[in-house]
């Protein structure tokens, strides 16, 4: 019998509580959700406010992830036309135009135009501001309600037809003339787009905001689920509750955290290649990206083939690739007669992320994933190999610590504890996973169960 041993979180200890016994999936499913909803939340969405939504600081990480993706420049209003977040990626024209109060509110008259317009018709609204300067209304709407807008843009554009607004006629001033005059020599610099390509981009933020904001709202509404059944559960066993309510509430949060993280990473990407890359290689990624949402999110048992869990880490690695790039290379080699064999579930996938994660991509050249397995004296094993900086704990807690808990590597650090965890509880102390790093070589883990499951300690 081969020894491993267990660590444990820093200062706690997780429960053994499975989160699908606690809060079985079909409770979560998407027509009880909108039942729910249609019943009890109507009136309260109606109060409902896109900060409330989403929050000022997850609103301005997709501005530039956007930003980024598309160069163009961004900035989120309330329903009433008025700024909400810190603006991103403004050219230097805009900037200095705005340098007095009456340019300032002239500009926000522009974004509230277009951000009502797009409102009335419920689709995006390409205009020229009173400057000149092509821009995009993006309606963020939920289940009907129009939350704000997602206003984007500040480029040139030559070939826009002659039905785009031109707000120069609408709020026609002296001060934009003269500003266009003045400042002709930033004007000139601001970038060129075809009115198409404009248009294409524009099409797929919408898309990109809008699943976005179905996300956060189905994420609002499960909680509020989370905490009805959480109050049920405690008039049934208060003591049952004050045991476990710790760790189910963290695995709650490091689905719906890592969720986020992920699909915004995700959907950036998708914009890029949109954009840059033919359609079959586009369909590739989302046809990935769909297969791993819907693995991840589909009701598993305590054991699962380990067919399905290879599968989903090819597909997690292969989306990481096309963020990566040449940074990154992987391998998964499993002898064929172990497909067929069970793993426990929603333990592989944190090793795997965190090969990326705390691996490969602290590495500016980048490095290589491998995933290994085999059979030996009755026991299974599955080795995931990095070849990342190879730092400690200790080190990636102290390269993090300006982020607190508002990193993705936070919650990947959950899951490799709980899949410790569980993996105790199933089989005792003398099977287990344990992680080895070597530094400047890289990470290794090493996950160790009986081949068996009739030997499992109960």
């Amino acid at each position: 019998m081969i020894k491993y041993t267990l660590s444990k979180c820093e200062g706690k200890e997780i429960g053994m509580v499975d989160y699908h016994d606690v809060f079985p999936k079909d409770e979560l499913q998407a027509d009880k959700l909108d039942e729910y909803f249609s019943a009890a939340d109507g009136e309260d969405l109606k109060k409902l406010d896109i900060i409330h939504l989403f929050g000022k600081e997850k609103l301005e990480n997709i501005q530039k992830s956007l930003s980024k993706a598309t160069g163009l420049a961004f900035v989120t209003v309330d329903f009433r036309g008025e700024p909400i977040t810190e603006a991103t990626s403004f050219c230097h024209f805009c900037r200095q135009v705005r340098g007095n109060q009456a340019a300032i509110e002239r500009c926000k008259s522009s974004d509230a135009f277009g951000s009502i317009q797009a409102a009335v018709t419920q689709k995006t609204n390409v205009y020229f501001c009173p400057c000149g300067l092509l821009e995009v209304a993006i309606p963020i709407i939920v289940r009907g309600h129009y939350l704000g807008g997602f206003i984007g843009g500040q480029v040139r554009c030559n070939d826009a037809p002659e039905t785009v607004s031109r707000l120069s006629s609408v709020m026609h001033s002296s001060e934009s003339e003269e500003a266009a005059l003045k400042y002709k020599e930033l004007m000139d610099a601001i970038p060129v787009y075809s009115y198409e390509k404009f248009l294409d981009i524009a099409n797929l933020v919408f898309l990109v905001i809008n699943q976005l904001s179905e996300n956060e709202i189905s994420q609002h509404m499960q909680e509020d689920l989370l905490k009805k059944r959480i109050k049920k559960m405690q008039s049934l066993n208060q003591h049952y509750i004050k045991e476990n309510f710790q760790t189910t509430k963290e695995l709650w949060e490091l689905k719906v955290r890592s969720n986020f993280y992920e699909r915004l990473d995700a959907l950036a990407s998708l914009l890029n290649l949109t954009i840059i890359e033919e359609a079959s290689r586009t369909n590739e990624y989302l046809s990935a990206l769909i297969e791993y949402e819907k693995y991840k999110y589909s009701e598993k048992g305590t054991f699962v083939h380990i067919a399905g869990e290879l599968e989903q880490a090819e597909r997690y690695l292969f989306l990481q690739q096309k963020k990566l790039g040449e940074r990154l290379k992987f391998s998964i080699q499993i002898p064929k007669e172990m497909y067929i064999q069970k793993v426990p579930s929603d333990i592989l996938m944190p090793f795997i992320q965190n090969a990326v994660y705390n691996g490969i991509m602290l590495k500016k050249e980048g490095g290589e994933v491998k995933v290994t397995g085999f059979s030996k004296n009755n026991n299974l094993v599955l080795e995931i190999l990095d070849t990342g900086p190879g730092l400690t704990k200790a080190e990636i807690d102290i390269k993090h610590e300006a982020y607190k808990n508002l990193h993705e590597g936070y919650y990947i650090d959950m899951g490799m504890e709980y899949a410790k965890d569980k993996m105790l509880r199933l089989f005792g102390e003398a099977y287990g996973i344990i992680v080895e790093s070597s530094k400047s070589k890289g990470c290794k883990s090493i996950l160790v169960w009986p081949e068996h499951h009739e030997e499992r300690v109960d």
